[in-house]
Order: C-alpha cells, then structure tokens, then sequence
C-alpha cells in the first residue's frame, strides 16, 4: 500500500521523467477534454426525451464547464517555464481530477441507464466503454491516472450490470470491456517503460553532447590562446586580421611590437626571469583588449594589434601599447624592461589581403628598429 500511495503521489519522481510526462499531457489533455465534451453531448442527447433536464443538459453543462475550463490551461501551459514543485502539482492533480471525472461519468451513466429503452441502454454500454479505452491512450504517459480511471470505472461497470441482470448481454460487454482495458494496461505500461527509457538516453545523449561541446570550446580557446602570457596566438590573429578583411567598409590598423634587448635578458637572467618578463607585460597588454583591439602575441617577443578606433584613439592605444611593454616589470629582485619597436599599416591603404598588410606592417617595423637604438633593460632592484 505505501508503494502504491508513493507511486500515485510522486513522492520519489525523476523530475526528467516528470517534465517530460507533463510536456506529452500538454499535447493530449486538450483533445481528451475535447473528446469528453463530445461524448457527453451525444449521451446527453441520447436520452434527451426520456431523463429529466437537469440529468441531460444540467449534467452536461456542468461537464462541458470543467472541460472547457481545463482546455486553455493545458494549452497556456505549453509556454510556461514550469518549476519542480509546479510540474509535480499539475500532475497530481490530473491524477485525482482524473478520478473524479471518472466518478462523474460513470455515475452519470448509470443513473441514466435507468430511463429510456433498450437501444438506449446499449449506448450507455458502449458509452462507457470508448470513454475509458480513449481516456487510457490520452493518459499513456501518466500511467497513474489511467490506473485511477480504470480501478474507479470499471469494478462499477461491471458491478452494475452483474447486479441489474436486465440482461446478459450487457454483462458480457462489461466482462469482454474489462478484458480489453486489462490488456491494453499492459500495453499501456510497456509503452511508458520505453517512454522512460527514451527519455533517459536523450538525457545522457545531451549530457554527452553538451560535455563535447565543452570540451570542444575548450579546445578551441587553448587551440587560440598563448599559454605563456594568457594573449590569443598567432594563429587567431590571423583568423581576425581575415575576418575584419572580409567585413566591408573596413577601416582599421595592424601594429606589430618587437622587443628591444630582449636576448640579453635570456642571457644574463635566464630564460625563467624572460618568460616573466614575457607573463608580465602581456597582462598590461590583454587590459588594452576590446570588441575593437586585438592583441596577440605572435611568438618570441613579436606581439601584433589590431585597432579599430579613429585616428587620435589608434595613436594612443599604440602609444598605451608602447608604454605597457617598456614599463619595468618586477621579476623576483630586478625589475627588468626592454625597449620596443614598432611597425605599423593601415587597411584598406595599399593592401588588399592579411598577408600584404602584415608585410607591410613588417617591413615599418624593420625599418624603425634599424633607426633605434635602445638602451638594455636591466635595472637593479632599490
């Protein structure tokens, strides 16, 4: 009994499962009260001339109330971000409505089962008979309440006739219905096994899927990233120098950093104090990063930029950029610094694919180094 009552309760659910049994009811509750609305008007109709009013049209307004009433909230339903605690309510509640509808409609049934003929009669059989079987299927991935439908309907059904005894064929009906809707429950109940099944394996399909994402994305930053100084790599820069290309009505500026007296540096201090030395000014240089500054480092001591600003913004952000990488950077007792030379070329003047503007940019580059003279960049620590 405490199984059951957990069972009927979703005292233990999987809210995957739950979620998904409450997106299938969303699509066929609808046409279940829909149906149901339907059934009642013709059983209503049936016994029209024979059962007083309020047994007919009263009991078939109150119905077509409630059914009409639960049609636009299962619809509304469907667009609504739902909580945990919300989606166990609905279903619950369809449980127990379910079983009181069931309670409506074979009550009703049967209390006009006693007007009217013989060929009345057998449509009340018949009746009963295509409301539980369709309720089953509209309620498949709520086995619960297809369970309350069943366990409330049919011991009456049966019941009634075996009790009436009017006539024996309206109790073989009871009986064969009752065989059928035992059958079609364990179809019902194989169905919902596959039905949490599917649901499972989508759920870890889109866990797995989700996890390659992941890691591709992961990939993909480390595949475009420089490890030593956290800057994106050559292999990026040139993705973006092709892209910004490629949008039209570019106009924009590729600057190159080379560092001066950096070797000697590797010599005297060794390669750990370069590489921190490296580490250091490529955090001043990722803060001059924006949606219209790309700083790269393009390997060694070659950094590259590219700008998308006016032309006062671009000469101060090379500037910002020139300073980032001659400041003194403390590494353990020195503070060491280089000197930096820079070359510069602006799209689209002169150039028409990344290849001719990074040239371009290159051979300035070349050239300002030459003129330049920097001084080593060594400076005791005070």
């Amino acid at each position: 009994m405490r199984r059951l009552i957990t069972w009927l309760t979703f005292a233990d659910a999987d809210m995957t499962i739950a979620r998904a049994q409450l997106q299938e009811l969303q699509n066929h509750l609808p046409l279940l009260y829909s149906l149901l609305i339907s059934s009642a008007a013709l059983l209503a109709w049936t016994y029209f001339d024979f059962a007083p009013l309020w047994m007919t049209l009263g009991t078939l307004a109150f119905v077509a109330a409630v059914c009409l009433s639960r049609i636009p909230f299962w619809i509304r339903l469907r667009a609504l971000e739902i909580s945990e605690n919300d989606v166990l309510r609905h279903l619950r509640r369809t449980i127990w409505l379910s079983g009181v509808m069931a309670v409506l409609f074979i009550g009703w049934a049967m209390l006009l089962d006693g007007y009217g003929t013989a060929h009345e009669h057998s449509y009340s059989a018949i009746f009963i008979a295509t409301t539980v079987i369709c309720s089953m299927f509209c309620l498949m991935h709520l086995p619960q309440a297809a369970t309350m439908v069943v366990l409330v309907v049919t011991p009456v059904y049966v019941g009634y006739y075996a009790y009436v005894g009017v006539d024996q064929v309206f109790f073989a009906i009871s009986l064969n219905v009752v065989l059928v809707v035992l059958v079609m429950m364990k179809v019902l109940f194989r169905a919902f096994d596959t039905f949490t099944t599917m649901i499972r394996a989508r759920t870890e399909i889109t866990a797995r899927h989700d996890e390659v994402e992941k890691l591709n994305a992961e990939n993909e930053r480390l595949a475009n990233t420089d490890a030593l100084t956290g800057l994106t790599n050559r292999r990026h820069f040139f993705a973006e120098l092709r892209r910004w290309i490629a949008d039209d009505g570019a106009r924009f500026t590729l600057v190159l950093l080379d560092f001066d007296q950096f070797k000697p540096i590797n010599d005297n201090y060794g390669h750990p104090a370069g590489d921190r030395l490296l580490a250091g000014i490529g955090d001043r240089l990722n803060k001059l990063c924006s949606a219209d500054v790309v700083v790269s480092r393009l390997g060694g001591d070659e950094f590259g930029m590219l700008i998308r600003l006016d032309g006062l913004s671009t000469d101060q952000c090379v500037q910002r950029a020139h300073a980032a990488v001659t400041t003194p950077v403390q590494v353990c007792a020195d503070r060491l610094s280089v000197g930096c030379s820079v070359g510069c070329a602006r799209f689209p003047t002169g150039a028409h694919t990344a290849e001719e503007l990074f040239n371009q940019a290159d051979q300035a580059l070349y050239v300002n180094k030459r003129a330049s003279k920097p001084e080593p960049g060594v400076h005791a620590a005070v």
